[in-house]
């Protein structure tokens, strides 16, 4: 006899519904598993028989078969431990088979099974819920059956149910109709709306003293999507700034924040369901593989888990150069293509690229004595490539200021963060001459009459500016104008672009 049962099994960030076929004949007991299992599910054969039994109920001991398909796809982890046993059940005769055949109007009902088995039938939380949830939904409306003890890690989606189970036995009880059907999980509040916990420890503009042009800065690459380095002593603030880049970035929409969260279970990494900007922040040890993903199975890096939000290179100079080289491909497409293993992997990467570095070795190059030598000046910032110092729009100079005796108002995040939304609406529109399509952030240029265009031109002729340099600075006016409030590009909003991008590199005859 053949019983069936739906799950689903997580490959890099991608999930994959897994239909589980177990074939339970007369002959000499056996129970195998066909349909490329890890070690993880061939071990499963083990918790299964245990969790069936010390569940009450009959372990056939005949010859048991299970398939899962599709086979080309490797089965990792134990989140198939319930599907299996479910068409075990199926097939010996102890469960029905029929309600994979109900519908929810004319959308059909697939019900999911995704837990991991006890030894005593209990169910055990699995990782990557939401990634499953949303595979299984691609082929209609999903009722999930879960652990009771994980519904605090299911998110609301449209078309998907999550049901809490205890036990392998209460799951049967419940599609033999001994007993009803659990209350579905019921989301009062927002899922991505931050808890109390996470709101205490967020820090803000506010607390930095000072500093109103490079705070001006920063605002300029929030509002266009611009990657920006900061320069400047040890000591002068440019960590205390970057750490509070995200603050002034606006909220991520349902879509963006649900793509966050996913790529976050995928990494299995316990972060909270949140519309706040991701802030990744690696030490200056990581590796290529670190930052883009990669590995067996291939896993996202840093590049992929800052989607949406900030990638801050703290001491960008101290980084591998050829790690940090591997990061010009997504900071123009967006997105990390991998191939591992015969298999070509696409992540994504839309991030804006903050970094953080000194002058020089000693970090008091054009702010005070300098001990270093010109060739060590040269071997320091040779670990930027030229190619990845291109790709940055922003070079912001960062000086020391003296502590103020008197404290002053500064203006706080919730502040910067509305004149950047604002900006982000000017930008995304192009100035309202063109609808917005796209679900994502990527800015318009603004109008630019002729007087700013031709100083543009020059400018970029003088300065030997390449292509990509040249449409950089219309980007950073673009932002200037929106931060401002303005649909066109202004002269003076090119020589400040001109200003932020343009900014020479330290030498011996060259102060800040």
């Amino acid at each position: 006899m053949l019983g069936t049962a739906h799950g689903a099994v997580l490959e890099g960030m991608d999930a994959t519904v897994v239909l589980v076929e177990a074939d339970v004949t007369a002959g000499i007991p056996q129970f195998q598993i066909v349909g490329l299992p890890d070690s993880a599910v061939s071990e499963s054969k083990l918790r299964i028989r245990s969790a069936i039994r010390n569940a009450g109920l009959q372990f056939p001991s005949q010859r048991i078969t299970v398939n899962l398909s599709p086979a080309s796809v490797r089965k990792r982890g134990p989140g198939l431990d319930l599907a299996i046993a479910i068409a075990i059940l199926r097939a010996s005769g102890q469960l029905p088979a029929d309600l994979e055949q109900r519908k929810h109007g004319t959308t059909p009902v697939i019900l999911g099974f995704c837990a991991e088995l006890s030894l005593s039938g209990q169910l055990v939380p699995i990782g990557a819920l939401v990634n499953l949830a949303l595979a299984l939904r691609q082929h209609g409306r999903v009722e999930m059956c879960v652990s009771t003890s994980q519904v605090n890690r299911c998110v609301a989606l449209p078309n998907v149910e999550y049901y809490p189970f205890d036990s392998l036995r209460s799951v049967v009880q419940a599609l033999s109709a001994k007993s009803s059907w659990p209350v579905p999980v019921h989301f009062a509040t927002d899922p991505f709306s931050p808890s109390s916990e996470e709101a205490t420890i967020n820090v803000d503009m506010a607390e930095v003293e000072g500093m109103a042009e490079v705070k001006r800065a920063l605002s300029i690459a929030a509002a266009g999507g611009l990657h920006a380095l900061l320069v400047g002593p040890p000591g002068c603030g440019k960590t205390m700034l970057a750490e509070r880049m995200t603050t002034i970035l606006p909220e991520l929409d349902d879509e963006s924040a649900l793509e966050v969260y996913a790529i976050h279970q995928a990494a299995q990494m316990p972060t909270p369901p949140s519309r706040t900007p991701p802030l990744r922040s690696p030490h200056h040890s990581v590796t290529a593989a670190g930052l883009i993903g990669g590995g067996y199975p291939p896993l996202p890096g840093e590049a992929t888990l800052a989607h949406h939000g900030v990638l801050l290179l703290d001491e960008m100079a101290e980084f591998d150069r050829t790690a940090l080289n591997t990061l010009r491909e997504p900071l123009v497409n967006h997105h990390v293509r991998l191939a591992r293993a015969g298999k070509t992997m696409t992540l994504p990467a839309d991030f804006l690229l903050l970094g953080t570095m000194n002058p020089c070795p000693c970090g008091a190059r054009g702010f005070g004595e300098c001990r270093c030598a010109e060739r060590e000046v040269a071997r320091y910032w040779s670990r930027l490539s030229g190619p990845l110092l291109d790709r940055i729009d922003l070079l912001v100079v960062v000086s020391p200021t003296a502590p103020s005796l008197t404290r002053k108002s500064e203006e706080s995040s919730a502040s910067m963060r509305k004149r950047v939304s604002d900006a982000r609406a000017l930008l995304s529109t192009g100035g309202g001459k063109r609808p917005q399509t796209r679900p994502s952030f990527h800015p318009e240029p603004l109008l630019i009459s002729d007087r700013p265009l031709q100083l543009l031109t020059e400018s970029a002729r003088q300065l030997r500016l390449s292509q990509r340099a040249s449409a950089s600075v219309r980007r950073i006016a673009s932002a200037i104008a929106a931060l401002d409030g303005r649909t066109h590009v202004m002269t003076a909003d090119v020589q400040e672009a001109l200003g932020l991008r343009a900014v020479p590199l330290p030498s011996s005859s060259h102060s800040w």
